[in-house]
């Protein structure tokens, strides 16, 4: 709704003010525009998404199936092609037949809408999601709903969400999960079982999406120690231990819990035997253990046994998948460049002679600075002394920027380190990317404390910073959406820096 409200105590005269539903709807209208509409085009397979189609044949022939990434993504790419279900009457038993399909194979009829459409629209949720923590972090709706323009005007969000892939739904629980990070960083020493139960579910469900988001654990951890932290000279240290072991527990019960339901909801929805006639057959036998067999024959119920027999199964097969994952790829990066937004791909390219069409994995640049200076700000912001040693008004604020910033340090040092076994893509990094965003509120309210001035020019700040990202969206949008251009309009997309191999 919209009312009218006083600002405060400042005596200004009544303004009207944005209600947080009507913020959050046009959200919504903004994130559907952008990730849901012509999610049928182009009708080619973009990137992974020519494995993930083969694993969504076999999902809806219940064909039991290993894959190189936990099975709550792919199982939501099935839920959503089931329910839209586009290929009634297009043969598609062929397409599971492998562990990957060249586009070629495709049948000439078949419609990409389908699975597309969950990636689609858990992307529209974390939009929402993304402005329910910059509202928690502004506690200002006007502030929240221009920052999540930094989510959905992100090119590199938007090129990665509308394809049948995993990271719109990681990033949706990653949000989730900072989402409850962020109430109960701003709580301090006060813990909730419910946040806490709330974050570790979030974090089991992007760990089920993908293995690297296990790389948030240190942000519970944080939490707990800061609690203790705060109470060690004021509370009875016994009982300030058991609630921290207490909440502790519920973290950890929370993400056992969605790693638990995950994988017994895949071995229930998949029971049939694979095809040891098919090559994904063969490669998924390789690794079925006689425990899982005898589940899969009928002859022994599903049961707790079961379950971890089969995860185990599951496990291996991605940990062999690991290992034969190449160390190096033309399209690769390293961690180092991705603060700057290097490493971009080009997923696919479309000619008819005189114009050509790319979906090109290139990010908003406004948005990936405005993180990159956020961090460095966040950085010089802690290290600096306050003006005149003033103890913050918000000792909270920089509790939460502390962690955040360890928590980034985390992420780049894992990616670091996995980027010596394997190679490495731009979207791995998605979840350092908004650790960053998250930094930009926090480092401007910080800096607006020090230096007031800043705080009069807030609105003028944040329609600037709309300005530059919906024009680092615009400019970039023709390789976001597959519009055709010409040679020397795809040259242009090169001004900044190199993104795109212009044909």
């Amino acid at each position: 709704m919209i009312r009218w409200q006083r600002r405060g105590s400042f005596g200004e005269a009544p303004r009207r003010r944005l209600g947080t539903a009507a913020a959050a709807m046009l959200v919504v209208l903004a994130a559907a525009v952008n990730f849901l509409a012509g999610l049928g085009r182009p009708a080619y397979p973009i990137w992974d998404e020519s494995y993930y189609l083969t694993s969504v044949e076999r999902y809806e022939a219940g064909i039991a199936q290993f894959a190189s990434h936990p099975p709550l993504g792919l199982a939501l790419i099935a839920a959503g092609d089931a329910l839209l279900h586009p290929n009634r009457g297009v043969d598609t038993r062929r397409v599971g037949w492998d562990k990957q399909i060249a586009g070629d194979q495709i049948p000439r009829d078949y419609s990409f809408a389908g699975v597309r459409l969950a990636s689609g629209l858990f992307a529209v949720l974390g939009a929402v999601l993304f402005f329910a923590l910059m509202r928690v972090l502004t506690r200002r709706t006007l502030s929240a709903l221009a920052l999540a323009s930094l989510y959905v005007f992100q090119n590199a969000f938007i090129v990665q969400f509308r394809a049948a892939q995993l990271d719109a739904f990681q990033v949706a629980f990653v949000i989730a999960a900072l989402l409850c990070f962020a109430v109960s960083a701003q709580r301090g020493s006060r813990s909730s079982p419910l946040l806490e139960l709330a974050f570790g579910v979030a974090y089991g469900l992007a760990v089920m999406v993908k293995v690297n988001a296990a790389v948030l654990a240190p942000l519970g951890v944080m939490l707990v120690v800061r609690r203790i932290a705060m109470g060690w000279r004021s509370v009875p240290r016994g009982p300030l231990l058991l609630t921290a072991a207490r909440d502790g527990a519920i973290m950890v019960a929370g993400c056992l819990a969605a790693v638990t339901a995950v994988f017994t909801l895949h071995f229930a929805l998949n029971r049939v035997p694979p095809d040891a006639h098919s090559p994904a057959g063969r490669k998924d036998l390789a690794f079925i253990s006689s425990a899982y067999s005898a589940y899969l024959h009928h002859e022994r119920p599903l049961s707790p046994a079961v379950v971890w027999d089969a995860a185990r199964d599951y496990s291996r097969f991605m940990t062999a998948d690991f290992k034969g994952v190449p160390r190096s790829d033309p399209n690769g990066s390293t961690p180092l460049e991705w603060p700057l937004g290097r490493g971009t791909i080009n997923y696919r390219w479309d000619s008819t002679g005189r114009e050509t069409a790319y979906v090109q994995l290139v990010g908003n640049p406004a948005g990936w600075l405005l993180g990159l200076a956020a961090l460095i700000a966040s950085l010089a912001l802690v290290a600096l002394p306050r003006p005149g040693r003033r103890p913050s008004a918000h000792p909270e604020r920089r509790a939460l920027t502390i962690m955040l910033l360890l928590q980034y340090l985390v992420f780049m040092a894992v990616h670091l380190y996995l980027g010596t076994h394997r190679v490495m893509y731009l979207y791995h990094y998605f979840i350092g990317l908004l650790l960053t965003l998250c930094l930009i509120p926090l480092a401007a309210a910080e800096a607006a404390e020090r230096w007031p001035a800043l705080c009069a020019q807030r609105t003028a700040l944040l329609g600037a910073m709309c300005v530059l990202l919906w024009a680092g969206f615009f400019f970039y949008a023709p390789l976001t959406f597959h519009w055709y251009l010409t040679h020397g309009q795809c040259e242009w997309r090169d001004v900044l820096q190199h993104v795109v191999s212009c044909q």
